[in-house]
């Protein structure tokens, strides 16, 4: 009489125990309601980081860049030009000339004052000068200063003179006139007829015994 003998367990059968046994749910505790394995889910969680670092791991060891895209080189800028200096860097004697324009639109009241009278630019270009005049030879008694008219025609009204009372003696008898247009050149002429420009070799070493400086008030 033969007797069956028990066939031990295949390896499958273990292999499906075991897994019977990992799959089997926590307790539940007050720290783990829920009964959930979170050390699973901790491993699960390491191993997708991993696999995202790896990803760019090789795609920072793929292919170089195509040409060109990579940084261009620093150029060096070109230098900038060099600027000549032709006034002195120290306080000088001054001679002015100041240009006054005498046409037609200097006399219209255009203007409000801050009493809320009517007022034109000559009258305004008048205070003005008179206020520069005075104020410019108090810092330096050898300033001198000429008055130019400017209309058709240009007129040189004071020579060049150190008292602003000469100045202001015939800057207030003017008139205005219509103009249609005028000419620079005429003015530019008169003023290297009436004065001399020093000539000195270096004037940013040696200063020049004055300049000369031209101011146009026009409407």
């Amino acid at each position: 009489m033969e007797v069956a003998e028990p066939s031990s367990p295949t390896e499958e059968e273990e292999e499906e125990e075991e897994e019977e046994q990992s799959v089997e749910p926590r307790p539940r505790t007050r720290s783990n309601p829920e009964g959930e394995d979170r050390a699973l889910g901790a491993q699960t969680s390491v191993g997708s980081r991993s696999e995202g670092e790896g990803e760019a791991a090789s795609a920072d060891d793929g292919t170089p860049n195509a040409l060109g895209a990579g940084p261009k080189p620093w150029q060096v800028p070109p230098p900038a030009p060099e600027v000549q200096v032709r006034t002195p860097r120290v306080n000088c004697p001054e001679k002015v000339i100041i240009c006054l324009d005498l046409s037609e639109e200097m006399s219209l009241p255009k203007l409000e004052s801050f009493n809320g009278s009517k007022t034109n630019a000559l009258n305004v270009s008048q205070k003005m000068i008179e206020m520069f005049v005075r104020t410019k030879h108090k810092i330096d008694k050898s300033h001198e200063f000429a008055l130019v008219v400017v209309n058709d025609d240009t007129a040189w009204l004071s020579g060049l003179t150190s008292d602003p009372r000469e100045l202001c003696s015939c800057l207030y008898d003017l008139e205005t006139a219509s103009c249609s247009n005028f000419n620079m050149e005429g003015l530019f002429s008169l003023i290297q007829q009436k004065t001399e420009l020093p000539v000195t070799e270096n004037v940013q070493t040696i200063p020049p015994p004055y300049v000369v400086r031209t101011i146009l008030v026009y409407s």
